[in-house]
């Protein structure tokens, strides 16, 4: 392999975890009489940053960085479920650890949330790094949470694993390969 070091992105890469990101976004919008998203909507949107779930269903942009707290908190509560992991995502998480490839993890999430649920995935193990948007980092398409992960690791070649465009964008805009 040439790669010394991938980077997967978390939601629809490494879990199937819509469901759970719908649920979290219902209870919110629910409990602020906002339009309640779809879970297509959710599916077609995951990778974008979570303001836009609340602005696109009748949230005010004044009140939208309280829906997002409350969002992530409920992830926080009740999101993890180790049923979400892809079948087969342990089995190249672990040829990757076997052949002494560094794992790190770039999210949208905020790091803390993001290492909380990689623990309830059975996930935590495998990454050596885990990068979530904080601030002042920038969410992808910007490049700001793979240069953090590609600072953390010795120098030598990255990929970025995701599903969505942000993650390919990311990926070519820090001068990486995509998968």
């Amino acid at each position: 392999m040439r790669y010394s070091h991938v980077i997967f992105d978390l939601d629809g890469t490494l879990v199937d975890s819509a469901a759970e990101i719908h649920e979290a976004a219902a209870a919110v919008c629910r409990a602020h009489g906002l339009s309640i998203p779809s879970l297509d909507y959710i599916r077609t949107t995951t990778g974008s940053p979570p303001r836009l779930f609340f602005l696109d269903h009748g949230c005010d942009e004044a009140e939208v960085e309280a829906r997002v707290s409350e969002f992530r908190a409920h992830l926080a509560a009740h999101a993890g479920n180790p049923a979400c992991v892809f079948p087969a995502v342990m089995p190249v998480l672990e040829h990757l650890r076997q052949r002494a490839i560094r794992i790190s993890l770039a999210t949208t999430k905020p790091s803390e949330l993001a290492a909380s649920l990689l623990e309830r995935y059975g996930l935590a193990p495998f990454f050596a790094h885990i990068q979530g948007t904080d601030p002042p980092l920038q969410h992808k398409p910007h490049p700001d949470i793979l240069h953090a992960c590609m600072e953390k690791a010795a120098p030598g070649a990255a990929a970025m694993v995701g599903d969505t465009i942000f993650d390919v964008e990311a990926a070519h805009n820090a001068g990486i390969d995509s998968i």
